[in-house]
């Protein structure tokens, strides 16, 4: 009767700890998604100070999130050398197997609005709720 008593409770203790193993797995997902994110966002940062240039006048793109993962990968490459930076390891995308979203928006649009928009990032597709989305400010606006 002890011995099934303990069988038991070696259950109950295993199954918490498979749920509590997968709740921080993806709190690490998450949190490398957002210093991805912040990384990838400092390197614009400094790409567009060094060149003296718009985004989507280093990347070559108005939408490298609309592109192949080749486009994906060049755009880095890009940003990187501009920047100073090795951005290689955002490469193989998020931890949930996608590429990070990049998108040069500003400077487009001149008719009604100047081109006043935002080059914004995403974490791209898989269960990104809870990642920090950096905000990229304007370089010419």
């Amino acid at each position: 009767m002890e011995l099934l008593i303990v069988i038991v409770v070696i259950g109950i203790l295993a199954a918490i700890s498979v749920v509590a193993y997968g709740t921080i797995q993806e709190k690490a997902k998450v949190n490398r998604a957002s210093t991805d994110l912040s990384t990838l966002a400092k390197a614009i940062q400094t790409a567009r100070l060094n060149q003296d240039k718009v985004l989507k006048d280093i990347t070559l793109s108005n939408c490298t999130n609309c592109g192949t993962q080749a486009v994906y990968e060049a755009t880095l490459d890009r940003i990187g050398q501009a920047a100073g930076v090795n951005l290689s390891g955002l490469k193989a995308g998020n931890p949930w197997g996608s590429k990070y979203a990049i998108d040069e928006n500003e400077l487009e649009n001149m008719a009604s609005n100047n081109g006043c928009n935002r080059d914004t990032l995403n974490p791209g597709t898989g269960s990104t709720a809870g990642v920090v989305v950096p905000v990229i400010p304007t370089y010419s606006c």
